[in-house]
């Protein structure tokens, strides 16, 4: 019983567990019972991304159907009895269509003792999903599903490591039908953008060299993985910076106004990296100029104030980069 419930909490969040001890989870394996298992989320999104003639209701109902055959076949008749428990509290970070609360109850509070989790796990998880279920709804076509999506799973992936112990040894499932390849994009590239965001957002003013230095680092790691000519070629290495700085905020919103180049100066590799027009950049920093003004002029700016100030730019610069470039097609893509 006790692997049982080690491991369906390992479905949420688009995560598995890197490990190599072989749990069962009642007459499944444990790879089986979470790579079977995420089908049924992948499937209701990929229906949602390809089929204009579905809506998430019904592709609510079918992912929760999935999910119980699967999960009843796993448990058998041994552990016939917890088919819905399991079922239900993995419905609760699954994605779906705004209408589900996570409602406490005795039984749920034994498992998630014996899981090691809180039950924050499966709490609001509505935060992390609502601003890609707004876009999804207005235009199934919005090129920035992909990032959204990618954003969306990343958070839920967040909340699950932050409440269960066992969640510091998964990651996440990249599979994301709204971009190329159906691959997250940029994934490491964001978690240095998310460490300089965080670095401003606290009760001291950092010094925006050192972060940006800070940040400059992060980026060096993460391109060695995927470009073998970066730390060999300078030129190819500052335009690959210089283009990717233009679509990520914190530097812009916090720090520096001069992040403006011509498309035609960057090396032709760098290229597909920017696939926007002339007017991107101008109208990235009409985004960026009223949140920077704030942080920098007003000592005295509460949380919320800045919190409103950040929004309305992200807001601001995502209608920019949908209005002005194309879909981003990128050889820069996490493995």
């Amino acid at each position: 019983m006790f692997a049982f419930v080690l491991g369906f909490i390992l479905l949420t969040s688009g995560l598995w567990m890197q490990t190599t001890a072989e749990y069962m989870i009642g007459d499944c394996n444990l790879t089986y019972f979470i790579s079977y298992g995420q089908k049924c989320q992948r499937q209701m999104i990929t229906n949602l991304a390809t089929n204009p003639s579905t809506n998430c209701s019904a592709e609510y109902q079918d992912e929760k159907e999935c999910l119980r055959d699967h999960v009843a076949v796993c448990l058998g008749r041994e552990y016939h009895g917890h088919i819905n428990l399991v079922a239900n509290l993995l419905l609760y970070q699954l994605y779906h269509c705004g209408n589900v609360e996570y409602k406490h109850n005795a039984i749920y509070g034994i498992v998630l003792k014996s899981i090691q989790c809180q039950r924050e796990a499966f709490m609001d998880t509505e935060i992390c999903w609502s601003y890609f279920r707004e876009r999804l709804n207005a235009n199934r076509t919005d090129p920035m599903l992909c990032r959204e999506y990618a954003i969306a799973k990343k958070c839920m992936a967040e909340k699950a490591k932050a409440n269960c112990q066992i969640c510091d040894r998964l990651r996440r499932d990249t599979f994301n039908p709204f971009c190329p390849n159906d691959t997250d994009p940029w994934l490491q590239v964001n978690d240095c953008e998310h460490k300089f965001v965080a670095s401003f957002l606290g009760n001291t003013r950092p010094d925006c060299r050192s972060v940006e230095v800070a940040f400059k680092r992060c980026l060096d790691k993460r391109f060695l993985t995927f470009c073998p000519d970066y730390a060999r070629k300078q030129r190819l290495k500052d335009d690959i910076q210089k283009a990717v700085t233009s679509f990520l905020r914190g530097r812009r919103f916090f720090c520096s106004q001069d992040i403006n180049f011509r498309t035609i100066d960057l090396d032709i590799k760098v290229r597909p990296l920017f696939p926007c027009n002339s007017q991107f950049l101008p109208e990235m920093e009409k985004c960026a100029l009223p949140l920077r003004d704030a942080y920098r002029l007003t000592q005295n700016i509460t949380a919320a104030q800045l919190c409103r100030h950040f929004k309305t730019a992200v807001n601001c610069s995502n209608d920019v980069q949908a209005t002005n470039c194309k879909p981003l097609v990128t050889f820069l893509r996490t493995p």
